[in-house]
């Protein structure tokens, strides 16, 4: 079977955080048989297709807005980003052609991978949604929203949403023809994710610490927005004093006032900014537990990749984090108090 990806977000490389689980669910299709084309941000339109673990990528440019950490968060620092939408676009439309027929139809980003980047294309259409696309979605005015959706779901296209609380929210913000529509065609499935050996790494991490007898690793890793309620890592690790260590991953708006807040508050905290993927995972292996105490969320990776790594979790409920932890004693749900935190990160009997 013959297949094209088309997303707004893709790693550019082995350390690059975006869209990787657009990449490990690309190479799962390969892996069944499938001959994958993918097309995807960043390079030149020019550039001559690249091989990567058995997926053809062809890059198409826009990597000014289609970028970490997403293109939203990038339009808002810099409006002009925008403007590489249409280039991009029309990219697109020149790979589709040169690619040629294909027999299926993955858009990653309900927009504007799906609508309208794929909409011409006549293969059967799957829509994957991730979070942002649906909160854009919400956040346009119902007739957009709804014209989108009755589009999509016109032309026969189905959908996977990577969280239950993500396809929730958005039927409750279209009408009872077009939600019952969705619900029919929709499923509920996290994106693959492909989790490297990184022991050696964290070894190494842990051991340069030096951490004293019964003091706690935990990291946190986020975009520092407000939304990801950093501050209360950071309150519940100084109010454990010397039995716990907090190492924050990650860079954004809010990353000043949480280091003054650390030194304010004599928490034992270090911001590494952002990290390559490999040196990320190599931390929150390193760690006791992983702490996520984010209120926006729908299917949090790096919650699934802490897991996968062995990593004890604790995290407040936000999309899909509540039903995770139902099923896997390693997620532990707390309120978003800093007391409440602090209290299940140095319970030991729990892990």
């Amino acid at each position: 079977m013959r297949t094209v990806v088309v997303t707004t977000s893709f790693p550019r490389s082995a350390e690059d955080p975006s869209g990787h689980f657009v990449r490990s669910s690309a190479l799962a299709l390969a892996r069944a048989g499938h001959e994958v084309h993918v097309i995807a941000p960043g390079g030149s339109p020019l550039d001559p297709p690249r091989d990567d673990g058995g997926i053809i990528v062809h890059r198409a440019g826009g990597a000014a807005l289609f970028a970490w950490p997403g293109a939203l968060s990038r339009a808002r620092e810099a409006p002009w980003r925008l403007l590489s939408a249409g280039p991009f676009a029309l990219a697109v439309s020149f790979h589709l052609r040169q690619i040629g027929a294909v027999d299926r139809a993955v858009a990653h980003w309900i927009v504007p991978s799906a609508f309208p980047l794929l909409l011409a294309e006549r293969a059967p259409l799957e829509v994957v949604a991730h979070g942002a696309d649906v909160r854009l979605l919400k956040s346009a005015p119902r007739p957009v929203r709804e014209r989108v959706l009755g589009t999509l779901l016109d032309r026969g296209a189905h959908f996977t949403f990577a969280a239950a609380a993500l396809l929730a929210s958005l039927e409750g913000t279209v009408s009872p023809r077009i939600a019952a529509a969705l619900e029919r065609v929709a499923r509920i499935e996290p994106p693959a994710i492909d989790v490297p050996d990184v022991a050696a790494a964290a070894k190494t991490l842990r051991d340069g610490l030096a951490l004293a007898d019964g003091e706690r690793l935990i990291v946190a890793v986020a975009r520092l927005l407000a939304s990801k309620r950093v501050e209360l890592a950071v309150d519940a690790v100084a109010s454990l004093g010397p039995r716990a260590r907090l190492v924050v991953i990650g860079d954004g708006p809010e990353r000043a006032s949480l280091e003054k807040r650390a030194a304010s508050l004599g928490a034992r905290a270090r911001f590494t900014g952002a990290l390559p993927r490999r040196e990320a995972l190599a931390w929150v292996a390193a760690a006791d537990v992983l702490l996520h105490p984010s209120g926006v969320e729908a299917a949090p990776t790096v919650i699934r990749e802490a897991r996968a790594l062995g990593t004890r979790v604790v995290a407040c409920d936000a999309g899909d984090v509540r039903a995770w932890a139902h099923d896997d004693a390693g997620i532990r749900m707390v309120e978003p108090a800093a007391a409440a935190i602090a209290a299940a990160v140095d319970d030991r009997a729990h892990g």
